[in-house]
Formats: C-alpha cells, structure tokens, sequence
C-alpha cells in the first residue's frame, strides 16, 4: 500500500472493556481514525476504571448508536459503507441477531474487513482472562492479579488480523482469545524468575530496583561500575538470603533510592530501572 493511500479508511469499534479496545488503540496508534460505537449504556469500563477507559479510548471518537433500534442500524450500516475495519465482541450470534451480521455488512462494503474476538473458537461459552490464562497454563508464570496477558495477546492478534484482512481487500476474520493466548504461551526460560542475582527485582533505601544484567558483559560492567568486582562470577547464583554475594547486593541497594539508582545506572551504562507503581 502506497504511504499516500494510509490509512485506508475509518475503524469503527464496537467492542467494550479490555481486549477489543485496546485493539482498536492500537490501530489509532497506527493512524487510523477509530470511531468507537457505543450503547446507549455506555462502555461498562468507563465507571469499573475510568483511567482504563481513556487510556484505551482518549484518542477515539465516541458515537452512541441504539443497535436495538432501526435508526441505530441503520445509521451503522452508512457508516459501514467508508469504514475500513469493524471491531466486534459480542457473543456468538449477537450481531446476525440484530440483523448486523458479517454477511448484511460485507454487502453493504465488500471490502470492509469484519474483525471478530471471540473467547474460544467454535465454543459460545464465556470466559475471561484469569481462565484462558489457566487454561493455557500460564497462572504460574504471570502477575494475573494486575496484568490481564490473555487480553493483551488478544488484542494484538485481533490489530494484526485486522491488518491482515486489508492487505487481503476484506472479509471476515475471527481471533479467540483462548487461543492467542496459547500462541504465546511459550515453555519457561531459565533464570528469568528472579532466582539469580543478575535478574532480578531488590529493595532500595525506597522503593524497588529491577536489574537485568543477563548477559556476562553487562554483570561485568555492572560490577565494576557498583565497585563489587568479586562478584563478577557470582551472576547465576541463587538470590537467596544464604548466598554471600545475595546479601552484598541488598546491602548495596540499600545506599540510595530507588530512583538515585536508576539515574546511576543511566549514566553507567547498567539495565536497571525503578520499579514504578
């Protein structure tokens, strides 16, 4: 696609809460004008967490449209004609139901590239982020309570399957978020748990420090630079309180805070950041 043609047209994004309007975020990011169609209640993320909501939709036109009414549908299907991309996550049959479905639409614009997140393929029953994550095998391995990973995959595979239907002139595509969670659900990599010591998050004097000193020319300089050159062979012992060189890093860390070490560690050339809230 020629630089002059993008964006090819208007995302109208039908989705509510996380994954589906983080998708249509991305694809603002990406320049595309997004138009995010409402009900008239409202997106239920807007009073559950209000920063979310702008976060996801700051940079979007907001429309109500009544999809129960004639006049809603309709007014969808004219904007329909110029759209480019349609974000929807509504249940299975929803949207056949209020006569809005991917066949009605693409006759309205055949080239309209009809985007779908579903939870899981072939399967109406609900689901959330906290069971794909259990499902994919991944609540051991992720901060579930705070970062919403099944979602987030989501939404990248639904941005990226939007853009793939423009490159392929429309039609309908499907992501189920059960499985773009599995895709990268990949085997464990070792030593990135915070079991050694060159990776890993450690108390300040105030706050927290996460250091990721992983490959053996970065520990070096780090030890160096921190004036602990005998731990420069120490990097894959265990952080644990037993470990001599483990309880010569956490008195280190305590000499200054948390974002003293991080502007330390920026003029030294060392991969470590304060852990923000």
């Amino acid at each position: 696609m020629a630089p002059s043609a993008w964006p090819p047209g208007r995302v109208l994004d039908l989705t509510r809460l996380l994954p589906g309007p983080l998708a249509g975020k991305l694809l603002a990011d990406l320049g595309f004008p997004v138009l995010k169609v409402e009900p008239p209640g409202g997106d239920p993320l807007l009073a559950l967490a209000p920063e979310a909501y702008r976060f996801l939709n700051g940079a979007k036109e907001v429309l109500t449209l009544d999809l129960k009414e004639a006049q809603g549908r309709a007014r969808l299907l004219a904007l329909v004609q110029e759209a480019a991309i349609l974000l929807e996550s509504n249940r299975p049959g929803v949207m056949e139901r209020l006569g809005l479905g991917p066949e009605v639409l693409l006759r309205a614009n055949p080239r309209l590239v009809y985007a779908r997140l579903r939870g899981y393929p072939h399967r109406a029953d609900p689901g959330h982020d906290l069971t794909y994550l259990a499902e994919a095998g991944l609540l051991s391995r992720f901060p579930w309570r705070a970062f919403q990973f099944a979602d987030l995959a989501g939404a990248y595979a639904l941005a990226l399957t939007a853009m793939k239907g423009l490159w392929l002139g429309g039609g309908v595509f499907e992501v189920a978020l059960s499985e773009a969670v599995r895709q990268v659900a990949y085997p464990p990599l070792p030593f990135l748990d915070g079991s050694v010591l060159c990776y890993g998050v450690y108390p300040a004097r105030e706050g927290e420090v996460a250091l990721a000193a992983l490959e053996p020319h970065l520990w070096a300089r780090f030890c160096q630079r921190a004036g602990l050159p005998h731990l420069e062979g120490a990097a894959f012992t265990p952080a644990r309180p037993e470990n001599p060189a483990y309880r010569a890093l956490l008195e280190l860390w305590a000499q200054r805070t948390a974002r003293e070490w991080e502007a330390w560690a920026e003029a030294e050339g060392v991969p470590l950041r304060a852990v923000r809230g």
